[in-house]
C-alpha cells in the first residue's frame, strides 16, 4: 500500500492512499497553517510544524498526538527526524534551529547562534546537520556537540532545500539564486550546478543517488542526471513547484504545488 502526506494552510496534515485517492489519517490539533511534516524513519509517527510556533508529533497509525515540543516564538517552517529516530530537528524564523529528544521532549542543543537557517537535513549516519544560512552559505555541523566543522560558498541568494545524498558523501542545495548545486561533504568542494529561471524551493536525491529532482517557482519539476548535468526530464505545473521526492525505487517521482 502506498501513501503520501500532504498539509496546508487548514492546519490539518493527512495521509492519503497514492492509488484510490482516499484520506487514511487526520492530523488535528495546529491552530495556524501546517509548514511541514516528515514521518519518522519507522514510520510510526509523523512530525508537524506550524505557524503557531510549535512542533507536534503525532503516531501515524491512530493519529493521536504524543508530544509537543513548544519553546520557538516564530512559525516552524522546518521539522525533520534523526536516521535513528530519537531526536527531532526544529527550524524556526526566530532564529533558532532546536534539536530535541523525542523520548523526553527537552531541548537538547541548538544551531546557528540565533541566525535563522531555513534548510536543515541530517546526514544518513546522524554524525552531521548541514543548514543553509542567511549568509547564503552551507555550514556543516557535529550533531553531537553542535560544533561547526566546515563553511561553504557558492550561492547567492536564500538555501531554500538541502539533503544528504543516500550514501552520505553529498549533499543537494536549491536556493533563491536559480540553481541546485551538489557538494562533496570531505571537502565542501561545489561538484556539479543545475540552472532554472526561477527559485528552486525543493530537491532531492533519487536512491541510488544516480539523479536528482529540483522543485522551482518556474512551475517545473526537473529530472537531471547527477554525472552529466544533464536534464532528463521536466514536469510541468500550474504553479510554482514547492515539494519534489522520489518513490522508495526511485522509478517514480512526486511533485507539489
Amino acid at each position: 500500500e502506498e501513501e503520501v502526506m500532504t498539509w496546508s494552510g487548514d492546519n490539518i496534515a493527512r495521509l492519503w492512499d497514492v492509488e484510490t485517492k482516499a484520506t487514511l489519517k487526520i492530523f488535528s490539533g495546529h491552530t495556524d497553517c501546517i509548514y511541514s511534516a516528515v514521518f519518522s524513519p519507522d514510520m510510526s509517527k509523523v512530525l508537524t510544524g506550524s505557524k503557531d510556533g510549535n512542533a507536534r508529533l503525532w503516531d501515524a497509525e491512530s493519529g493521536d498526538l504524543l508530544k509537543t515540543f513548544s519553546g520557538h516564538t516564530n512559525k516552524v517552517d522546518l521539522v525533520l527526524f534523526s536516521p535513528d529516530g530519537e531526536k527531532v530537528l526544529t527550524g524556526s524564523e526566530d532564529g533558532r534551529t532546536i534539536l530535541w529528544s523525542v523520548e523526553t521532549g527537552d531541548t537538547i542543543r541548538s544551531f546557528g547562534q540565533g541566525n535563522y537557517l531555513p534548510s536543515i537535513a541530517f546526514s544518513p549516519d546522524g554524525k552531521q546537520v548541514v543548514t543553509g544560512n542567511g549568509q547564503y552559505d552551507v555550514v556543516f555541523w557535529n550533531a553531537e556537540t553542535g560544533d561547526s566543522l566546515r563553511t561553504s560558498s557558492g550561492h547567492t541568494d536564500w538555501i531554500r532545500s538541502i539533503t544528504f545524498s543516500h550514501d552520505g558523501g553529498r549533499v543537494l542545495t536549491g536556493g533563491h539564486d536559480e540553481t541546485a548545486r551538489l557538494w562533496d561533504v570531505e571537502t565542501g568542494q561545489t561538484l556539479k550546478t543545475f540552472s532554472s529561471s526561477n527559485w528552486i524551493k525543493s530537491v532531492a536525491f533519487s536512491p541510488d543517488g544516480s539523479k536528482v529532482l529540483t522543485g522551482s517557482d518556474d512551475r517545473t519539476g526537473r529530472l537531471w542526471d547527477v554525472e552529466t548535468g544533464a536534464g532528463l526530464k521536466t514536469f510541468v505545473h500550474g504553479s510554482a513547484v514547492s515539494s519534489v521526492a522520489f518513490s522508495p525505487d526511485g522509478t517514480e517521482v512526486l511533485t507539489g504545488s
